[in-house]
């Protein structure tokens, strides 16, 4: 059945050496369009430069790939032990992109692999440079580690979907939505720098009153808010009415008489925070 929805184009930014995770970040914006495209009125559509980049002359290659970057409303980026080539005028093509957004305040999430490499094949003088970007760029946008693509393709999923409630049709992330990304996640990090075996990929717990919350509404009504995207069938057969607030984004409604009755049924605390913003 036809329906009207906003078109958002999403860049996926990533050096040479992480292709695999290009195609699972392209894959999960299709599986995201196929769970909530009708329901939101949102869609992402993945752009790439090996579908929308056609070689001219007459100017530097990555100007060419600027030209499609900036018509973009976010970018989803990957890395894993390279930064990438000199432009001329920042350290890699993908650099470049990242910090064009940053200054536009564009949503910009960027995931780092954990994943084991060959060490006698490794250029250091590539890891050197990524591990100062990701100094250089720790308190900016969206931020996480992954240890295999499907790994990257949960956190994903579960960042946009974080993200995707409060995007306008001219979207801004801001210190709220980035702090409750990373709270999502932050059950089930992967290994860190320092060598730690990384923890298996765990899934998104309802009972983790960081990522789902009750929050006033009205006099006589709250909202369900946070990453409820696996309890929305549950929400649903509550009675839960799935309502455009006020301040932006989407949530489930309820009145406050059933407070107690929801809590118990999604296993988190009946506590009302105040409305955020």
């Amino acid at each position: 059945m036809p329906y009207s929805a906003t078109v958002f184009s999403v860049l996926i930014a990533s050096p040479s050496d992480v292709p695999a995770e290009r195609e699972a970040i392209a894959r999960t914006l299709h599986d995201w369009n196929a769970l909530n495209s009708q329901e939101t009125g949102h869609v992402l559509l993945p752009v790439m430069w090996e579908s929308h980049v056609a070689p001219t002359m007459g100017d530097r290659p990555q100007a060419l790939i600027n030209g499609v970057a900036r018509t973009c409303d976010m970018l989803i980026g990957a890395f894993w032990t390279r930064l990438g080539s000199p432009t001329g005028v920042e350290e890699s093509g993908t650099v470049e992109e990242i910090r064009w957004f940053l200054k536009q305040s564009k949503p910009v999430m960027l995931y780092y692999s954990q994943q084991r490499v060959d060490l006698d094949a490794i250029d250091t003088g590539q890891l050197e440079k990524l591990k100062d970007f990701k100094k250089s760029i720790r308190d900016k946008g969206i931020q996480d580690q992954y240890v295999s693509p499907d790994d990257l393709r949960q956190r994903l999923l579960r960042h946009l979907t974080i993200v995707m409630r409060d995007m306008s049709v001219s979207p801004v992330v801001d210190a709220r939505v980035v702090k409750a990304a990373k709270a999502s996640t932050e059950q089930d990090e992967p290994a860190s720098e320092t060598g730690k075996p990384a923890k298996a990929p765990s899934k998104v717990s309802a009972k983790a009153d960081q990522t789902v919350w009750f929050e006033d509404y009205t006099d006589r009504s709250f909202v369900v808010r946070g990453d409820t995207l696996p309890l929305a069938d549950k929400l649903r057969s509550l009675g839960g009415k799935w309502i455009p607030l006020k301040s932006g984004g989407k949530a489930w409604n309820f009145s406050k008489k059933r407070l107690a009755e929801v809590a118990k049924a999604i296993k988190i605390k009946p506590i009302l925070r105040e409305p955020e913003g």
